[in-house]
């Protein structure tokens, strides 16, 4: 009874000094293995970018947030929006409009585990909107595209 007792503090504690999700970035190919869909497009003067994601992570942790942030020129971060997901039939989205060329967006979402998993709760997030648009060759010019 004792050791089991050590052993529970020592679990709680872990958990307690986790600091949060793992963050995964999200590259064109892990985001479709993971069943991930990211697009990209125009609206007027500003750039959608929508980044949508199964209802579970592959450990089993239920979508729990999403959000979006700006990062300065120096990657520090300027503003970050969380939203607690709701319980759903559908998959969670996140969802950003981004104007200008001084600092870049990004997007996330979380899968939070409660109890023994917490510490397989993860954050996979798309560090920045501009690594996903595509630019055209000879031309110099950059397009928006749907990524997958």
């Amino acid at each position: 009874m004792k050791h089991t007792l050590i052993i529970l503090a020592l679990m709680s504690s872990l958990a307690a000094a986790s600091g949060g999700p793992k963050e995964v970035s999200l590259t064109p190919e892990l985001a479709a293995k993971l069943g991930f869909h990211i697009s990209v497009k125009p609206e007027g003067p500003a750039i959608m970018f929508e980044l949508k994601g199964p209802k579970e992570s592959p450990s089993g942790c239920p979508a729990s947030r999403s959000g979006t942030f700006l990062l300065g020129k120096n990657s520090e971060e300027l503003l970050v929006h969380i939203t607690e997901l709701p319980a759903s039939k559908s998959g969670p989205e996140a969802i950003g409009y981004f104007t200008g060329n001084k600092h870049t967006m990004g997007v996330f979402i979380d899968y939070l585990c409660k109890g023994e998993k917490v510490l397989k709760s993860v954050r996979y997030t798309v560090q920045s909107t501009s690594d996903w648009l595509i630019t055209s060759k000879g031309t110099g010019r950059s397009k928006v595209a749907p990524v997958l």
